[in-house]
């Protein structure tokens, strides 16, 4: 099941976004709004929403998506589903990108449906085995 979550945003005058809670699911799809001065972007990941760390690949390269404003980027590598908080930084560590104007993202998440468990299937509630 898709889940749209509206934010991140990104102030004007600043580079790095407010952090967005992601731990339902993995993030499949980030649309970039129309106002988004053009840059890259990179990323802050965190698994508790107070911590932040830089994304980086195991080569130690800064994870860098290319972004265009009034767009979608399909997220189809599995980095998608490695922490629970993320951070939107226009441009990257070493080179952010100012926004001209406040910029709000919205974030697909692809979250699992729960199982339901039928009448009297092992473990369903009020039946005691």
């Amino acid at each position: 099941m898709l889940t749209i979550l509206d934010g991140p945003t990104i102030a004007q005058g600043e580079s790095l976004s407010d952090g967005i809670d992601c731990s339902a699911g993995e993030i499949v799809r980030i649309t970039v709004p129309q106002e988004f001065t053009k840059a890259n972007l990179t990323f802050q990941v965190s698994s508790d929403g107070n911590f932040y760390n830089d994304l980086y690949n195991a080569k130690g390269e800064e994870i860098t998506v290319t972004a265009q404003p009034d767009s979608a980027i399909v997220i189809g590598e599995r980095w998608g589903r490695v922490f629970g908080f993320i951070k939107l930084r226009s441009g990257t560590r070493g080179h952010p990108v100012s926004q001209a104007v406040d910029c709000r993202f919205a974030i697909a998440v692809e979250v699992a449906e729960p199982v339901a468990l039928g009448a009297g299937a092992r473990g369903s509630p009020g039946k005691r085995e």
